[in-house]
């Protein structure tokens, strides 16, 4: 006896597009609210104003990433030539919050900044400029993921789980624009390098991501890994000879994105003048790394990557070497040094710093177990039925 099926999947149509837009409009406006809700989003505005004076409150690294804060003035400046000429904010706005739970510092703090009429359009461009930021994330995570599993229903969950990771990895972050730009790129990257675009892209990706944030010095390296051959490369042997690298013509490419984002984040630091880094409760280093693991804030870490990753990085572990090549390529030589610089650089309960790897090799990842999980046992039960 058959069983009359219909596709769980719409046909392409405008309304299944409309429908896609409006679940990932849904899932870009969670993170930005919750930002505010633990009064993160209230920083941004003096920190956003120190750094256009060349005066930021954490000089090194903050003052060199240039990116975001030129984005943000860019947009002030549409919104002022724009929305403001024909509602101008000054004079038309009244916001009357009554006290029902007692003091609240950051809550009052938030208020007199919305008395600010430059402060209030600042807002407006931040909340726009960090939705379009998700938005993009999930647009391009979307089709990354799609690469590795057919399930578009599949898909919809894990941006679910990734919104509520994005919201969760918020400790100490005010809107953090250069983080989720960094996502973007290496999204755009990771995308570049499964779907085989034209590489000539990277020219303009390395360069704006060398402007917006240091971390986005993987980049030229997850390109040439991912066309280096390591699936003859024997762990018990280490016999380096089996790895096959690419030809030349990629050697060359790559360095020349190298002395690009080089001269940028050298010049950067010559334009505003170089400061060494500044610490934050310890000095970068041994010291960091000791109190990222074996302190309370490490503990209070281990509670913000569960509260992001939950147990993923442990599953994949469990089953690490059924996964598709290109993706256990990636976290071998990827994750480790993502995690190795961070845990001896910054405190690592700032789980935002780790979004990254999570988006590009741990989600996939882990959709991918699942489909093929479920493929496997249908087959099973077909074949004893």
């Amino acid at each position: 006896m058959s069983i009359p099926t219909t596709l769980l999947w719409p046909k392409k149509t405008r309304s299944r597009q409309l429908f896609i837009c409006f679940c990932f409009a849904l899932l870009s406006i969670f993170p930005v609210f919750w930002s505010f809700y633990l009064g993160n989003g209230i920083l941004t505005y003096s920190r956003h104003k120190d750094i256009m004076a060349g005066q930021s409150s954490f000089y090194n690294p903050w003052q060199y990433r240039i990116l975001s804060p030129l984005i943000a003035e860019g947009g002030m400046w549409v919104y002022n030539h724009t929305v403001n000429k024909v509602f101008p904010i000054e004079g038309n706005h009244h916001f009357v919050i009554k006290n029902t739970s007692g003091p609240n510092e950051k809550r009052d703090s938030f208020l007199e900044l919305l008395g600010n009429p430059d402060a209030l359009k600042y807002f407006i461009v931040f909340i726009v400029f960090r939705f379009v930021e998700h938005f993009f994330i999930f647009f391009l995570a979307w089709r990354l993921w799609g690469a590795f599993v057919k399930s578009k229903w599949l898909l919809f969950f894990g941006l679910s789980f990734l919104s509520l990771a994005i919201g969760n990895a918020g400790d100490v972050a005010d809107l953090a624009f250069n983080t989720y730009l960094d996502i973007i790129f290496y999204l755009l990257t990771a995308n570049l390098i499964i779907y085989k675009w034209n590489p000539a892209w990277l020219l303009l990706i390395t360069p704006l991501a060398a402007l917006n944030r240091e971390t986005g010095m993987l980049i030229p390296y997850l390109y040439f890994i991912s066309l280096t051959d390591f699936s003859q490369l024997s762990v018990k042997t280490l016999n380096l000879r089996a790895i096959k690298f690419p030809p030349f013509k990629t050697w060359v490419f790559v360095g020349i994105l190298y002395a690009i984002f080089f001269s940028i984040f050298i010049g950067l630091r010559i334009y505003y003048g170089y400061r060494p880094q500044q610490e934050w409760r310890v000095p970068a280093g041994w010291q960091m790394l000791k109190l990222n693991l074996f302190s309370p804030t490490g503990f209070k870490a281990y509670m913000e990557l569960i509260g992001t990753f939950a147990v993923i990085p442990f599953i994949i572990l469990y089953r690490f070497r059924y996964f598709p090549e290109i993706l256990r390529k990636w976290f071998i030589l990827i994750v480790p040094i993502w995690f190795g610089v961070h845990y001896l650089s910054v405190v690592a309960y700032q789980t935002r710093l780790f979004l990254v790897p999570i988006i590009i090799i741990f989600i996939p990842m882990m959709l991918w177990l699942v489909e093929k999980d479920v493929i496997q046992r249908n087959t099973v039960t077909n074949e004893s039925t």
